[in-house]
């Protein structure tokens, strides 16, 4: 069956943008050490055995540059308190996005966000040119789970979760 309306990158965009996904920050070294992040939605697990995730990165970002193989790097899922983080590092302007911004070093010495919910220090395993972004999978070899409820991302805004179906002391937590 063909179509005789083509789809056009603002309608896939728009389209694509009614999944509600997940807010991350993936962070790296850079070649002379200094911490390196830019908010990334496109992230999902791959494989339980061995752990891998994989995050989709434009293939004009800075984070690809001198990017190579085994190369750590971190995934850290946003809090619902970290719209203003996600800003920050989705800003053009990536100057100084780390400063002010507690963080810690990780596995490899990967830099870890304080204050969300979970981070996933990486091995670079596998870079896959696809259209217009590089597929970068991960080998997961440090988590951190925080207590807190994650930022969603969808129609082009901040979402929360409501707490339906967790346990009570949870909610009670999530108030407070």
């Amino acid at each position: 069956m063909s179509s005789s309306h083509a789809v056009t990158a603002a309608d896939f965009r728009s389209a694509c943008g009614l999944f509600a996904s997940g807010v991350t920050v993936v962070t790296r070294r850079l070649p002379d050490d200094a911490p390196y992040g830019m908010t990334v939605s496109s992230f999902t697990s791959v494989s339980l055995d061995p752990p891998l995730i994989l995050v989709c990165i434009d293939r004009n970002a800075r984070f690809l540059r001198d990017l190579l193989p085994e190369q750590a790097f971190g995934v850290n899922i946003l809090s619902e308190q970290q719209q203003h983080i996600a800003a920050r590092f989705a800003d053009r302007k990536e100057d100084d996005r780390f400063a002010g911004v507690a963080w810690s070093a990780g596995w490899e010495g990967v830099p870890l966000l304080g204050g969300v919910v979970v981070t996933f220090a990486c091995s670079l395993q596998q870079t896959i040119p696809s259209g217009d972004h590089f597929i970068l999978i991960g080998e997961v070899h440090q988590i951190r789970r925080h207590k807190g409820s994650p930022l969603v991302w969808c129609d082009r805004g901040y979402h929360f979760l409501p707490a339906v179906g967790r346990a009570e002391e949870e909610v009670e937590e999530r108030r407070s």
